[in-house]
């Protein structure tokens, strides 16, 4: 079995040609062969010192504890841009050749401290649906495009949308805003802008109707 001594480089300087920017970065050596480059980040978990000696069984250890450490840096840094599902977080790592168990692993740490949650997500983006004029049923295309499961979605919309038709209808006419619905045409239009938006064909020509019999408010468009 194949022993060699280790040397820590601190602060050498990432040059590769494929580097997008040049940064800071920790070299690892074996008998001052070229072995791994370390962000600083994740140096300290790989539980390693300058002038280790590394046989091929503690190589494999450093190498996957580097491949976890990696991969919960990047699940962090992922989620430090925008909220993301689980299921965004597995594609990415996946898309990044992370085996499955250390995809996992990644995944459960980030959610344990409360960094992924998916029904919070949920939640959240029905209630930016519902302020911004959308139907349930975009809202939930919308739910479902994240990764979120039926449930998480179903229970999600649910709070927000509620389940009856009475609310749909009045969310459906908010949507509507100061909308001129005074003709057969604007009728028409009225009842298709809603219906993109998700609004079932009762709710939007209900929505319509109530919108006609109010008449044009000032201002109306």
């Amino acid at each position: 079995m194949a022993v060699a001594r280790l040397t820590i480089e601190h602060d050498a300087v990432d040059d590769e040609p494929t580097a997008r920017t040049r940064r800071r970065s920790i070299a690892l050596r074996l008998d001052g062969k070229a072995w791994l480059r370390v962000e600083p980040e994740v140096l300290f978990e790989l539980e390693v010192a300058n002038g280790d000696e590394v046989d091929d069984a503690r190589r494999s250890i450093v190498e996957e504890a580097l491949a976890r450490a990696r991969a919960r840096l990047f699940v962090v840094r992922s989620l430090a841009v925008r909220m993301q599902s689980t299921a965004e977080m597995e594609k990415k790592l996946a898309a990044r050749d992370v085996p499955r168990d250390i995809a996992r692993d990644a995944i459960e740490r980030a959610a344990g401290y409360g960094y992924i949650d998916d029904a919070a997500l949920a939640a959240q983006l029905a209630r930016g649906m519902r302020a911004r004029g959308y139907g349930r049923r975009r809202a939930e295309q919308k739910l479902r495009s994240r990764g979120l499961s039926a449930v998480l979605a179903q229970a999600a919309l649910a709070g927000v949308y509620g389940g009856g038709e009475d609310q749909e209808e009045a969310i459906a006419r908010e949507a509507l805003g100061r909308r001129a619905v005074v003709t057969d045409a604007d009728r028409k239009r009225a009842i298709a802008y809603l219906a993109r938006r998700g609004f079932s064909a009762r709710a939007s020509w209900k929505a319509v109707r109530q919108a006609s019999d109010e008449g044009p408010p000032p201002g109306a468009v």
